[in-house]
């Protein structure tokens, strides 16, 4: 059921696979890169190569398979004889097939692969060396080809079926498989039997390596030295052209389709030929265009536009889907190069040795080699080109020159001049050491002098959008200025050259202002702030951009072409080149998960727990096999994703204890992929674990058993101790208690003598004032009865007397209500002196009054003691409220017996 799934995969995703490819650049190498043996760790020729759906190709070779992402190299050792063949179903399940065994490849949780062999005669064939050179794979089966037999896999089941003949090569085309013996004879595979379909019998001698078929659906073959042919009625027709003449030359080895326009024969002895389906030439590669090795062995084309080569010494591949060629100088022919201009079908090409010039028609890479002329005279440092008026502008170690109908022509012989600007009606030269003003004069360039203020080694002149000169001087900086009429440089502003951070700054003048690039950062000037705004490098980062050349621009050739300066060479890039795979979709994968500390390094796998002892972490992902790609992380921890960066791997340290999840995503052309993430879990200690726990609470309620017991044993001592003491206490109790009684018997019969003198005090006063006012009366009395003795004895006297009489009454009338006021101040002497003593303010009115309310009298008793009318009692009462300070609220009568 696996195997169905995985070939049902494999079928219909084989029918939107983006195989059809556009329209090849011709001109120069495809990007190329090489491996040597040495990289993936010598392990022999490469016989076969395979990639897996997420881009990552694998490879059969002398000591097993190799896998490689695109960074990195894995190998892994299956069975015992050389590997010859393989096929990756998908990114988990590969077939491969090696001497005398096949088997089948399964990625288990560590992203590691493990090999089970499939062949079961390995002890019964120990005279028969059976190789499996061919695998192929198609509806429900797999076939694991031999020279003597025919094995098929299917439903976990083997089965063998024996060749007529010994076979040479096997095609899988058109959903069927065909097989080629030694005698020229070909057979299809039909209901698990081998049947003939024909025979070539005036070509039995050739040897096949190849089959396709053409837009008709023709068969066309593909010889080892014999060139091409086309199976026509059961006949071979050889095909006539150039490159069928070339393949019969080069003796081909092996061959691969490049999406349905373009094929790929590996020769023996010169490289590789790539043609298009009519069989012109596009790209013919070999040892003097940058392969290590003219002999290829094998050959696959994957899914991302790149043509791998397996060599007889090393690996290679090329970008086919790139939109840079190259052309280096591995002869020595032109040196390194700084500038070209394309004019009227010349290639000018200025190097550190001189002018060259070629054909564009020759820069193609079908030629043998490419060809480069130099102009005499030229002999030198050329720094850059330039086109300026329909001239060609040579700015050159030893002065300025002119190119006029393939002539020299030297301008200015000032030594040393870097480049060359046009400014309104002036030419500005940079040179070694300022700027040079040039303006033409009936039709020629007259020098006119030197720029004031701007001095040094001006390797770059730029003039803005908006007319604005900016200055590269190296080891200084970047000199950004207005030039009046006179081309006098005002109002300059001036950035060192320690404002950039790396090394080797230099201007470019794009689409949205000047940059200042350097090999670590991009600075864009800000024009507002008048200063640079500071980018990673890495987003900008191009394909090429370690192999450029620091010192020198790249330039438009024309509309679709552009040129880049680069070491020991120059690239070109396809302005207009769209990706060979237009619907390819990039997808990012775990290439590895450790978790490690000081000493140990352990591989981890999506949902495993990891020791706290290993709580660091080192992530590595990668879209497999692409370049220029920039990588983010996410973790729990900062919970926001890093900054693009285009190292692909990761660290975390220190790791707290639970479940964690790493999320990534790529970006790959400005395409952002899909996130991948992978779960792992920190274990917590021992003494933290659930089993540490149950522990700990077993521990904590023996523990707390034992120290009740101890508590209880405890508390039944002091319980003994606590009666005896309690007994002792109550004793001392009841004796304090007998003193206190006594004591409080002391106090009450004192306090009860002293209320007795108070109450004596007051009688004595009372019995005083009664005693006085008896005596009062007494007298007033004798004082009427005499007055009345004298009426009896003289009744003439009576209204004489009788006023006597009224004034005795009235005066002893006023007597007795001054007795009772002196009465009232007497008793109340000590109340009156605390309220003079608080409020001085106070009256005797007012005291009087305090002393009446404080024993109870109301308004109207009040005011007939006073003689007074009650509403003026009220009145007497709210002023005596204000003295106070008492609220409207508050009981006067309550505040007055307080105190």
């Amino acid at each position: 059921m696996t195997l169905l799934i995985a070939l049902l995969v494999i079928t219909f995703g084989s029918l939107f696979h983006p195989f059809q490819t556009e329209k090849l650049p011709e001109k120069g190498v495809p990007l190329m890169r090489s491996f040597t043996p040495a990289d993936y760790d010598h392990k022999g020729k490469i016989w076969d190569i395979d990639s897996a759906p997420n881009g990552i190709t694998y490879m059969a070779s002398d000591k097993g398979l190799l896998e490689y992402d695109g960074k990195n190299w894995n190998s892994y050792s299956g069975s015992d004889g050389i590997t010859r063949s393989v096929v990756v179903v998908n990114d988990t399940l590969i077939y491969t097939g090696s001497d005398l065994d096949f088997g089948v490849w399964k990625r288990n949780k560590y992203n590691k692969f493990e090999y089970t062999s499939l062949y079961p005669f390995k002890e019964e064939l120990n005279a028969i060396n059976e190789e499996f050179w061919n695998i192929h794979v198609h509806s429900d089966k797999v076939l694991f080809i031999s020279s003597n037999n025919v094995y098929v896999y299917k439903d976990d089941n083997l089965t063998k079926i024996p060749t007529p003949s010994d076979i040479k090569h096997s095609f899988h085309i058109l959903g069927s498989t065909y097989f080629v013996d030694e005698m020229g004879g070909v057979f299809q595979l039909q209901d698990l039997s081998i049947k003939t379909l024909f025979y070539f019998e005036e070509y039995s001698n050739l040897t096949i390596v190849g089959m396709y078929d053409d837009e008709d659906e023709n068969l066309i073959v593909v010889t080892q030295n014999a060139g091409l042919f086309e199976i026509n009625d059961g006949q071979l027709v050889p095909i006539n052209n150039s490159v069928s003449e070339d393949l019969k030359k080069a003796n081909v080895f092996s061959f691969e389709r490049i999406g349905s326009s373009y094929l790929a024969f590996g020769t023996i002895l010169n490289g590789v030929y790539i043609t298009d389906s009519n069989g012109s030439l596009i790209h013919h590669i070999n040892k003097n265009k940058g392969l290590q090795n003219s002999t290829i062995l094998s050959l696959h084309y994957s899914k991302n536009g790149k043509l791998w080569l397996g060599m007889d010494y090393g690996v290679s591949y090329l970008d086919l889907n790139n939109k840079y060629t190259f052309i280096y100088d591995y002869e020595g022919t032109f040196g390194t190069a700084y500038s070209a201009i394309l004019e009227n079908g010349t290639f000018y090409l200025g190097t550190n040795q001189g002018l060259y010039t070629a054909q564009w028609t020759q820069l193609n890479n079908n030629n043998e080699v490419f060809e480069f002329d130099l102009v005499q005279g030229t002999e030198g440092q050329v720094w850059s080109l330039k086109l300026i008026e329909d001239q060609i502008w040579v700015s050159h170690d030893r002065g300025l020159f002119t190119i006029n109908d393939g002539n020299l022509n030297k301008v200015s012989g000032r030594n040393g001049v870097w480049s060359i600007e046009q400014y309104k009606n002036y030419l500005l030269a940079g040179t070694y050491n300022g700027i040079l003003i040039f303006k033409k004069n009936d039709s020629k360039w007259v020098y006119q002098r030197q720029m004031e203020l701007i001095k040094g080694s001006t390797n770059q002149l730029l003039v803005d959008s908006s007319g604005v000169l900016w200055v590269n001087i190296p080891n200084f900086g970047v000199i950004r200025s207005k030039l009046d009429e006179e081309l006098y440089p005002e109002n300059r502003e001036i950035f060192e050259s320690d404002q950039f951070k790396g090394i080797e700054h230099y201007l470019e003048n794009g689409n949205n202002g000047i940059h200042v690039v350097t090999d670590e950062y991009r600075y864009e000037y800000v024009k507002s702030q008048r200063s640079f705004r500071e980018y990673s490098i890495d987003q900008f980062r191009n394909q090429i951009q370690d192999q450029l050349l620091r010192s020198a621009s790249p330039s438009d050739l024309n509309k679709n072409y552009k040129f880049y300066p680069i070491y020991n060479g120059f690239a070109l890039k396809q302005i207009n080149h769209e990706d060979s795979v237009t619907s390819n979709k990039h997808e990012i994968v775990f290439r590895g998960i450790t978790s490690f500390n000081n000493e140990v390094t352990k591989d981890v796998y999506n949902g495993a727990e990891v020791s706290h002892r290993l709580n660091n972490l080192h992530i590595e992902v990668i879209v497999p096999n692409e370049e220029n790609v920039l990588y983010q992380f996410w973790t729990e921890t900062t919970e926001e994703w890093s900054d693009w960066k285009s190292q692909n791997n990761f660290d975390i340290v220190g790791i707290s204890y639970g479940t964690h999840t790493i999320r990534a995503r790529a970006m790959v052309e400005g395409n952002i992929t899909e996130e991948i993430s992978f779960n792992y879990r920190v274990a917590p200690p021992w003494y933290l674990s659930w089993y540490a726990l149950i522990v700990y609470v077993m521990l904590t309620a023996g523990l707390i058993y034992l120290l009740y017991l101890l508590l209880d044993r405890s508390l039944a001592k002091q319980r003994l101790h606590l009666l005896k003491n309690q007994k002792k206490t109550m004793r001392e109790q009841h004796v304090r208690f007998e003193q206190q009684l006594k004591r409080v018997e002391q106090q009450k019969l004192k306090a009860e003598n002293d209320n007795l003198k108070a109450e004596l005090k007051n009688k004595t006063i009372e019995l005083a004032a009664k005693a006085k006012e008896s005596d009062e009366k007494n007298k007033v009395l004798k004082q009427l009865k005499a007055k009345l003795n004298k009426i009896e004895e003289n009744p003439a006297s009576l209204k004489r007397n009788m006023a006597g009489i009224k004034q005795i009454v009235e005066t002893n009338i006023g007597s007795g209500d001054n007795t009772f006021e002196i009465q009232i101040d007497e008793l109340h002497q000590d109340f009156f002196d605390k309220l003079r003593e608080e409020f001085p303010d106070l009256t005797r009115y007012d005291l009087r009054l305090c002393a009446y309310i404080r024993i109870g009298f109301d308004s109207k008793e009040i005011s007939d003691l006073l003689n007074i009318k009650p509403s003026s009692v009220y009145i007497s009462r709210s002023r005596l409220r204000k003295k106070l300070n008492i609220e409207t609220d508050k009981d006067l009568h309550s505040y007055l017996n307080s105190i």
